[in-house]
């Protein structure tokens, strides 16, 4: 597989997914946040959205020829029986697990929420319809019923496209598509796609040509091929090229670094052109010495959790008559400082990204908490997010020298992690002894 260099990874940065044009970092930076895609191989994808929660669909059997990829998930989604994507045990975690065909074999009329609301340990998994409180993040779910064949299912039967909303966008993957013109119904329920994961591979779906239709028919800003032939699939499908073959120049044809891209919504001054993405089934693999440093900002970032998840929100807002700051501030600082650091790095590299500032005021006098009813436990999950965000797009720094200063930065990536380490170390010692300050709460 190929292995990019930096002016390669340069390069996608220009051409990548959501390409800008003229816009400058700081205009973007009210873009929304991205998610994670990811492409294992046939028909499974997972979506890693930024409030840290992972939809996968699809999972396939190992029998076909793919290798267990060792992923966990919060939720599973399978688009229809076959045992090529509907393996949820290959799943790790508990994740709950969401069929889209009924015992029947009919399309499961599903429109629901998954979340997981602030102060809250676990994500729910709850009926659109119903009267309840959703975070910014929240994921909806929708199926829409389609066929596996052209012949209304009498041959393969039926088959759940599922539409994803999550953080201003809308992912449709439409599973094993065999019929081959969408109803005026499914175009309505559809509306406007962000992307479109749809299979190419023929014999069983649709194949390149009808698939390049379908997105004519649809006029997605983004496609992305799956099932179809490669290397190690061992089910003969036809391959992916006649598929580029048939969408036609009018689509740039983007190939992102191992099996990940980033995508988000776009900011009102941006413009965007028509792509197929075509990422690869092999993760990208972090080099030796990063993966080192990275694990070294990962273990402060974990213990710096661990003092912040038992306080309750009253300790959080704790204002020492020192005059320095609340427990809440370090968190918020420690969090966004990584966050905008990398960011920036992130969004210099790929344009699909945005840089994140939500770094709070320096003086105390001048800080507003951001979420001042947040506990601690919540807290140590925010933390948790930017970390998973921050290894999620680590392969935008492939390339890089580690002691070279990274573009968009005043950081080389080996001064930034290093910088990060000492920050969480430092900043949470600060807390802990404000624990032992007059007037700390008990609880």
């Amino acid at each position: 597989m190929m292995r990019h260099t930096r002016d390669r990874c340069l390069a996608i940065g220009l051409f990548c997914l959501l390409l800008i044009t003229g816009v400058s970092p700081s205009a973007r930076a009210d873009a929304g946040k991205p998610v994670a895609v990811r492409w294992w191989g046939q028909a499974m994808v997972s979506i890693e959205t930024y409030w840290n929660l992972t939809i996968v669909i699809d999972p396939f059997s190992t029998n076909i020829g793919y290798a267990d990829p060792a992923i966990s998930g919060d939720l599973v989604l399978i688009t229809h029986e076959h045992a090529d994507h509907s393996n949820a045990k290959l799943v790790q975690g508990e994740p709950v697990v969401i069929h889209g065909l009924n015992e029947q074999g009919a399309v499961r009329r599903v429109q629901h929420v998954f979340d997981r609301l602030p102060n809250t340990a676990k994500p729910t998994w709850k009926d659109a319809r119903l009267r309840i409180s959703r975070s910014p993040h929240a994921v909806v779910v929708t199926t829409i019923a389609a066929w596996h064949d052209n012949e209304q299912g009498k041959k393969r039967g039926a088959v759940a496209m599922l539409l994803i909303e999550v953080d201003g966008l809308r992912i449709v993957h439409c599973g094993d598509l065999g019929q081959l013109k969408l109803t005026d119904e499914q175009l309505s329920q559809l509306g406007n796609v962000d992307l479109l994961i749809i299979p190419v591979g023929g014999v069983y779906t649709v194949d390149g040509p009808q698939a390049a239709a379908f997105v004519k028919q649809i006029g997605p800003r983004a496609v992305m091929p799956i099932h179809y032939k490669t290397p190690d699939l061992t089910i003969n499908l036809q391959p992916a090229h006649l598929f580029l073959d048939a969408i036609g120049s009018e689509h740039q044809v983007v190939r992102p670094l191992g099996n990940t891209f980033a995508l988000r919504t776009q900011g009102p001054d941006e413009t965007a052109s028509r792509q197929v993405v075509l990422p690869g089934y092999v993760p990208w693999a972090m080099p030796e010495e990063l993966s080192e440093l990275f694990a070294r900002k990962e273990a402060a970032s974990r213990a710096s959790q661990q003092v912040f998840a038992p306080l309750s929100a009253k300790q959080m807002n704790f204002r020492p008559s020192n005059g320095t700051h609340t427990p809440r501030w370090n968190a918020e600082h420690m969090m966004g400082r990584e966050l905008v650091f990398f960011t920036q790095i992130f969004a210099a590299v790929d344009s699909a990204l945005a840089p994140i500032d939500l770094n709070p005021k320096q003086m105390p006098p001048d800080y507003v908490a951001a979420h001042p009813d947040w506990s601690g436990a919540e807290e140590s999950r925010q933390m948790e997010r930017v970390t998973a965000f921050t290894r999620r797009f680590a392969y935008l720094l492939d390339g890089l020298g580690l002691d070279e200063k990274a573009p968009g930065s005043r950081w080389t990536p080996r001064g930034l992690l290093e910088q990060m380490d000492r920050h969480y170390s430092e900043h949470t010692a600060n807390v802990k002894k404000k624990f032992d300050l007059p007037g700390f709460p008990k609880e």
